[in-house]
């Protein structure tokens, strides 16, 4: 077992401990009430999903593990639609004793059709998903799915013909930075860290010289939901907002583009029938005041952001609303799910 694993087991041993101990304690989630917990999760998966395509480990959630969210939630809190949380911060009507939250999904990916869909339908449990419209219905993928697909298909390579790739790749994009590092020492996550310094042609370039080296094509298979699955969940309940049309990282656009992204997506949600709240979504929660204002513009009532924090009955920004980050490592029991809810993996700065 290598040191850095070690060191993880280690952590995990010691989180668990403190999950446990914090679990039992006087006061269990008293520090919530009054506020509300916006969570943010991605992807709800089988092992199947796992073993078939890398997901990054902040992505997802098993499907046993959303089951046991459902459940803990609806037994510690009142769970509310993203409609009737802005409802009640429009007529100021606010329970100090308690304990609020919402959940909420990013991207749209098939998986919350197949998976949680069906779970939330069961537990009656409202949900948002905030769609990035230009990608619903396509088999396009998302660029960090891209270069994670990429990297398998250079791994499998031998390691003459894998350097003679990272050699060419160095030679025609001077900008690649720690990217050649990361895909040698094989760390997925390193990877796509580093190419989200990338702007979205040099993004574009790199997954196109990358296949044209190892002779492949980029992938093609259905990975978000289609307008019939959301109009489904529609009728079921389930609301959906905005993530931007194609899913770029707005403080890269131009003034012009973003506005672009933000009206464009409010437009195809409204025409394309669907139970929409007016709530837009930052992709990659990167954002800033003249972004927020673009968004204020176009007629949204609030945006999210990856910020992890809670909101009250007079939230400091409606523009910029934080969230609790949700995913499998640090939230597959019930006491590190609490834990986790209460903060206390966050104390930290960030």
């Amino acid at each position: 077992m290598g040191t850095l694993e070690t060191v993880r087991q280690a952590k995990q041993w010691v989180r668990r401990a403190a999950a446990e101990a914090y679990a039992c304690a006087p006061g269990f989630l008293e520090g919530l009430r009054g506020k509300v917990a916006i969570l943010m999760y991605h992807r709800v998966v089988s092992r199947e999903e796992l073993s078939r395509h890398y997901i990054q480990p902040g992505m997802y959630v098993a499907t046993s593990t959303f089951e046991r969210h459902l459940a803990f939630l609806k037994n510690h809190f009142e769970i509310l639609p993203m409609s009737d949380l802005l409802s009640m911060w429009d007529e100021q009507r606010w329970d100090p004793k308690q304990r609020y939250c919402v959940v909420t999904f990013d991207d749209g990916w098939l998986d919350n059709y197949l998976y949680a869909f069906p779970l939330l339908r069961q537990h009656a449990v409202p949900a948002t998903v905030f769609l990035p419209t230009g990608f619903i219905g396509t088999e396009d993928w998302f660029w960090p799915e891209k270069m994670a697909w990429m990297y398998r298909q250079y791994a499998t390579r031998k390691e003459g013909e894998k350097q003679r790739c990272l050699e060419a790749l160095r030679s025609r994009y001077s900008w690649l930075g720690g990217f050649s590092l990361a895909v040698v020492r094989g760390d997925v996550n390193a990877l796509i860290e580093q190419c989200k310094t990338f702007n979205s042609e040099q993004l574009d370039a790199l997954l196109s010289g990358w296949a044209a080296s190892l002779e492949v094509g980029l992938p093609l298979e259905r990975q978000v939901i289609n307008w019939d699955e959301a109009r489904a969940m529609s009728a079921a309940g389930v609301s959906f907002g905005s993530h931007s049309v194609s899913h770029k990282i707005l403080t890269k656009l131009t003034p012009r583009e973003i506005v672009q992204e933000v009206e464009g997506s409010w437009a195809t949600l409204a025409q394309q029938r669907v139970n929409s709240v007016p709530v837009f979504c930052y992709p990659n929660g990167d954002w800033s005041t003249d972004i927020s204002s673009a968004v204020k513009a176009a007629g949204y009532k609030a945006a999210t952001t990856t910020e992890f924090g809670y909101e009250t009955q007079m939230p400091t920004n409606q523009f910029g609303l934080k969230r609790v980050n949700v995913h499998d490592h640090i939230t597959c029991t019930d006491n590190l799910f609490g834990f986790h809810l209460a903060g206390y993996n966050n104390m930290r700065s960030r």
